[in-house]
């Protein structure tokens, strides 16, 4: 949504990490539950009645066909019914603050659930450098560092 010129302001401005916070904050105030959807969760790919997932879905179609069971309905109302479900399956019920037994939704660090960018590998330091390679602390000991055996020394 960040790259689509029409959205981009709007989506920056409506910060939603301050909405989720405060979110977070309310629902603990009152004991309830807050269920979160995965970050790349398909809500407006999945069909509602069947469960198939499109693979591609452009932001300019706002109206879900489902190609297998034939299912026609507003992309919004898709997500909404499938995000339902989601709090369904994650609480037991169709009520997303519900306290019953039910396992809770587990967020990763940050909300990230997949890497978003790839990292180059650091170069390891060779004996190219200056001062030649550190010997590592747990290489090993020395050859003349012995162990004195006091036992037999004492011994008369």
């Amino acid at each position: 949504m960040g790259r689509n010129r029409r959205l981009s302001r709007r989506v920056a401005d409506a910060a939603f990490g301050e909405i989720r916070r405060r979110l977070t904050y309310k629902t603990r105030r009152r004991g309830a539950r807050l269920v979160v959807a995965d970050r790349w969760y398909p809500s407006s790919k999945t069909c509602s009645r069947c469960g198939a997932v499109k693979t591609k879905l452009p932001l300019s179609v706002r109206v879900f066909e489902c190609d297998n069971c034939g299912l026609v309905l507003d992309r919004d109302a898709n997500a909404g019914h499938n995000l339902v479900a989601l709090a369904a399956r994650t609480t037991g019920t169709a009520v997303a603050g519900d306290l019953d037994n039910a396992v809770e939704a587990k967020s990763k660090p940050r909300g990230a659930d997949r890497k978003t960018r790839v990292t180059r590998p650091r170069r390891k330091a060779g004996t190219g450098r200056a001062g030649g390679a550190i010997p590592s602390p747990r290489a090993g000991k020395e050859t003349g560092d012995r162990q004195q055996d006091t036992g037999a020394q004492l011994a008369p």
